[in-house]
C-alpha cells in the first residue's frame, strides 16, 4: 500500500454522476454535480491508472469509456505518452477495446491469495 505521501502531486481524479442533466459529457461533472457518483478514475502523472470504477448498475452505458476518454486528455494536455493499468481478468477486455495492449501476464500473492492481472499499456 502507498503512502498518500508519496503518490506524484499531479493526477487527476475524475467521476462523473447519475444525474443526466449535471453530466457536461466529458466525463469530469464535480463540479456541477447533483446526485451520486456512478464511477471514478485516478491517473498519477506518469500515467499509470491506480484505479476505474463504476457502479454495476451502469455498466455497459459508458461511464468506463467517459472517464478513460477524460484521462486521455489530462494525459495529452500534460505531455504524458502512455497510460498503463494492471488489470484484472474483467477488466481486460474493455481496455484491450480501447487500444491498450498487454505487456505482461502478472500473478501477484497478497497474503495467501493469487490471483492473475495484466500489466498493459497505451500509446
Amino acid at each position: 500500500m502507498r503512502c498518500r505521501r508519496h503518490r506524484p502531486h499531479r493526477h487527476l481524479h475524475a467521476q462523473t454522476v447519475a444525474t443526466p442533466t449535471a453530466d457536461t459529457g466529458d466525463g469530469d461533472s464535480s463540479d456541477s454535480a447533483v446526485g451520486t457518483p456512478i464511477g471514478f478514475i485516478d491517473v498519477d502523472d506518469a500515467g499509470y491508472i491506480d484505479m476505474l470504477f463504476v457502479d454495476p448498475a451502469y455498466g455497459r452505458m459508458g461511464v468506463a469509456t467517459s472517464l478513460l476518454t477524460r484521462v486521455g486528455r489530462f494525459a495529452a494536455a500534460h505531455g504524458i505518452g502512455r497510460l498503463t493499468v494492471h488489470a484484472s481478468i474483467t477488466a481486460r477486455p474493455f481496455f484491450t477495446r480501447r487500444g491498450f495492449r498487454t505487456i505482461e501476464t502478472r500473478h501477484p500473492t497478497i497474503g495467501t491469495v493469487s490471483f492473475v492481472n495484466y500489466l498493459m499499456i497505451c500509446s
